[in-house]
This record gives structure tokens, sequence and C-alpha cells, in this order.
């Protein structure tokens, strides 16, 4: 009988549980929820970083893993040019602002190319609303320390590229070409749309 644990690698189903800090400082950003491990399939959850998924290869359940990654390995670098000033009229609906666009809020939007990204709210005026587009841990030195509690084989139905967020949101963007075509504002040049009132992206991302 075969007793040799499975490993991750392609087209095996992975939940793993972490602590995610600033490095070096040691600044916690994100910790899974000890009754809630990330998943991801091995080979087609693409919203996991690659540098994550480097440190899960060929590891088995129990196995640790403990990994420091430079922003170009994480969630990239900060741009000035991700922040941007948007209509407020974009952002209303029957003559009114959504109740969702508060300062501090995080929004699903649109792209022209049907792409998902997600913004927050750094100001409202009478006329604008201006956003951050780039990752909240954009420019940060991470480390990721944590635990592989699960590999198996993926089941056909897990082995399609899901749409939407799907878990591990802090090994990877929110957003990054998904696309709901549910209630999501925006252009490819931050233009014109309607409210992001609909596909929330809550489901495994946090920020």
């Amino acid at each position: 009988m075969n007793t040799e644990k499975e490993k991750v690698g392609p087209g095996k189903f992975v939940r793993y549980s972490y602590t995610l800090t600033e490095y070096p400082d040691g600044k916690l950003l994100f910790e899974t929820p000890a009754d809630a491990p990330d998943e991801l399939v091995y080979g087609v959850s693409h919203e996991v970083i690659p540098g994550l998924l480097a440190a899960l290869k060929d590891l088995a359940a129990g196995d640790r893993f403990e990994v420091v990654l430079p922003p170009e390995a994480a969630f990239g670098e900060r741009y000035d040019d991700n922040v941007v000033t948007l209509e407020k009229a974009i952002f209303e609906r029957d003559g009114k602002l959504a109740d969702e666009v508060v300062v501090g809020a995080e929004l699903p939007m649109m792209t022209a190319e049907g792409f998902r990204i997600l913004g927050r709210v750094l100001e409202i005026d009478e006329k604008n609303v201006k956003m951050d587009f780039n990752h909240p841990f954009a420019g940060k030195t991470v480390e990721y320390k944590g635990e592989v509690v699960e590999v198996r084989d993926a089941t056909p139905e897990e082995l399609q590229p899901a749409h939407g967020c799907g878990g591990g949101c802090c090994g990877g963007g929110c957003g990054d070409k998904h696309d709901d075509g549910e209630g999501c504002c925006g252009g490819g040049n931050h233009e014109g749309g309607c409210c992001g009132s609909h596909g929330e992206c809550h489901d495994g991302c946090c920020h």
C-alpha cells in the first residue's frame, strides 16, 4: 500500500493557512482564520501570486512554508498613475451617490476590456471621487509563514477556472481579469459605466 503523502503540484487542490506580515518589521497584514484556510487549485487559481505558488510547490499536508517576497514578486510596486479622479456622476443612482461609495470603501470596478479591478475611495468632493487602484499592499516587501493543511487531486469541477474572486486574496490580487458582468463601473481609461452596487468582492478577499 502506497502511504506517500500527496504533494502540491499541477492539478492538486490545496488548503493552506498562513500569516502575512510586512518585512522586516513584522507588522501583521493578514492572517487566515483558524477555521477557514485559503484554498487553491494549483495551475488553475491564477489569482495566487507566483512567489507563494513557488513556496508551496512539492509540499505535503503538515509541511510548513516561509518565504520573503519583494514587491515585484508579491503585490507589485505602487504607481501614482493608479490614483485617479472620476466624475461623481459615475457613482450615482437616481441622482444620489450610492450608499457604498464612502471614503475608505473598496469598490469592484470593470475596465473597458472586461477585467475586474478593485479601487479604494480616497476622497469625495462635490464633483469627483478620487480612487486608488493600487493593491493595498503594493510597494511592500512581505513575508508569508504558514502550513499546508490538505493536498488532494482536484475534482473536474475544481479544475475549471473560476470567475470572480476565489480563495487566497492575500495570495493574489482580487479582480485580475475576472468578469462577472454585473454592476461594476469603469473603463480601460477609468471612464463611465454604472456604479458597482452588485458584484461585491468579498469571498476570500482581504485588504
